[in-house]
């Protein structure tokens, strides 16, 4: 193949991903709304079970996390070095801006990586 091949076939399956996501993102929608109906009929029934022919489901709480003060939090952290309350990757955005001004951030450095920047006429 050459290159003007490449580029086409690399901008129709673009095309067919960007597609894809678009029906992921519709399906997914569609399940959080029949989620919620199907939690809100169980909790009007008074039931955390259910079953059809295709499937069972069964209803339960769980906690999730959230922060509501990320000061305290940080300093917490920070105090009983429990860093695994946190996920392990560096905001790009952030450390780019600091990097770009000259600042330097102890741990860490940079790699030069080629990406490709794709325009559709």
């Amino acid at each position: 193949m050459n290159i003007k091949d490449l580029i086409d076939k690399y901008v129709a399956v673009k095309a067919e991903r960007e597609s894809s996501a678009e029906n992921v993102r519709k399906c997914t929608a569609s399940l959080a709304g029949l989620e919620k109906d199907i939690m809100d009929l169980m909790s009007h029934a008074g039931i955390t079970q259910a079953a059809s022919d295709k499937a069972s489901l069964h209803m339960k709480k769980v906690q999730h996390p959230a922060i509501d003060d990320w000061q305290a939090f940080y300093g917490y952290v920070a105090q009983t070095g429990q860093f695994e309350l946190l996920h392990k990757r560096l905001s790009s955005t952030a450390f780019r801006e600091r990097w770009e001004a000259g600042e330097s951030i102890p741990g860490t450095s940079t790699s030069e990586v080629w990406e490709l920047s794709v325009r559709r006429k």
